[in-house]
């Protein structure tokens, strides 16, 4: 293979990156993109750390009731001052924001008297909070970015459903 070759190559599959029209974030097809780093208020992380297991043991419950959530992930670093928040999504960043609201009980506990600032997710401050410590992603890569949550979920349906007619007919 020459190296024009394997040049074409590598950028064959180069996918679409832009800005999210209507908030933070990237995004490539139907998936967005947010990161947030944000300061904790002074026992924060002691806070969260205490919460954690219930936080855990809740998140299938909640990010399911929201519908749009690929992957959510939360750190505490630097000494448990500071939290990393990244999340996939489906869609625009302000439905987004819309659709988390059904998990508000569960991001009130994540949050509340943990994240300096945050007085609630019904605080309409909350939107400037999340804006304003929000950085987008310098590269972003995404596997089935034309796929949404529910496309997966369907997909995934067929296929066990399809498993279950070969192993009859089997």
């Amino acid at each position: 293979m020459t190296d024009a070759a394997a040049t074409d190559e590598r950028f064959a599959h180069a996918q679409e990156i832009r800005d999210q029209p209507d908030g933070p974030g990237r995004r490539i097809g139907k998936k967005g993109e947010l990161t947030i780093i944000t300061p904790l208020t002074p026992n924060g992380g002691k806070i969260f750390r205490e919460r954690l297991e219930r936080i855990q043991a809740q998140a299938g419950y909640w990010e399911t009731k929201v519908g749009t959530v690929e992957n959510f992930r939360v750190l505490l670093f630097d000494n448990d001052t500071k939290m990393l928040i990244t999340l996939v999504y489906d869609g625009d960043f302000k439905p987004y924001l819309a659709d988390i609201a059904r998990a508000q009980p569960w991001l009130d506990e994540i949050f509340g008297d943990i994240v300096e600032g945050y007085g609630g997710y019904d605080d309409p401050g909350t939107p400037d909070l999340v804006i304003s410590r929000s950085l987008s992603a310098d590269i972003y890569f995404h596997a089935t970015a034309d796929n949404s949550v529910h496309d997966v979920k369907r997909m995934q349906r067929l296929s066990d459903a399809f498993s279950e007619v070969l192993d009859a007919a089997g």
